[in-house]
């Protein structure tokens, strides 16, 4: 009785969300249109650093010790009060893409989409690391690439960079790391 007890509060808590919905591609794709305006509603976003434009370079170390460097430049808007889109285009027109945060106020999680040729081609789900500007990813995609990859990931912003690591498995088996560094490039 104790334990179900337990269960119950667990489970009816007020801490325990039910989170919305994720935002359906429709809508994504309706938010990377809008115009930037310079405000953000939600202090929980304002982790993030005041930027319009980016200068990314990746590292990625495959699980054979091989490693890769890529760049790309990124700009960035807010929209709606309550979403930041960073658009880019890495390695030419097939390689377009929009990344999408916002901040789900129920849950008290964040989510981040990436886009792709019109496609839902990434979802995650994070939350902040108690009061600092870090937030702790997971990869909850459903058509992960490739299939059964499991991702976890760590995001540090300060006011001129946003940082990241992030490690890749497959059935509990390391496939890939990845390292990069976003530096404001014009605020």
């Amino acid at each position: 009785m104790r334990l179900r007890n337990l269960l119950i509060t667990i489970v009816c808590h007020p801490i325990v969300c039910i989170a919305a919905e994720p935002l359906a591609i429709e809508r994504l794709t309706q938010i990377v249109t809008m115009e930037h305006e310079d405000k953000l509603d939600d202090p929980a976003l304002k982790i993030y650093p005041k930027a319009r434009e980016y200068q990314i370079t990746i590292t990625s170390v495959q699980a054979d010790g091989q490693t890769g460097t890529g760049k790309a430049t990124a700009t960035e808007k807010w929209v709606g009060g309550r979403y930041i889109v960073s658009e880019g285009q890495p390695l030419g027109p097939d390689t377009k893409f929009a990344m999408i945060v916002e901040y789900d106020r129920e849950s008290r999680r964040y989510r981040k989409y990436l886009l792709t040729a019109g496609k839902l081609a990434g979802f995650q789900e994070g939350i902040r690391v108690g009061d600092s500007r870090s937030v702790a990813w997971i990869d909850l995609s459903s058509g992960k690439f490739p299939a059964g990859i499991d991702g976890l990931s760590t995001e540090t912003h300060t006011d001129s960079s946003t940082t990241w690591s992030s490690v890749f498995y497959v059935k509990g088996q390391f496939k890939r790391s990845e390292t990069g560094v976003a530096k404001v490039t014009k605020p």
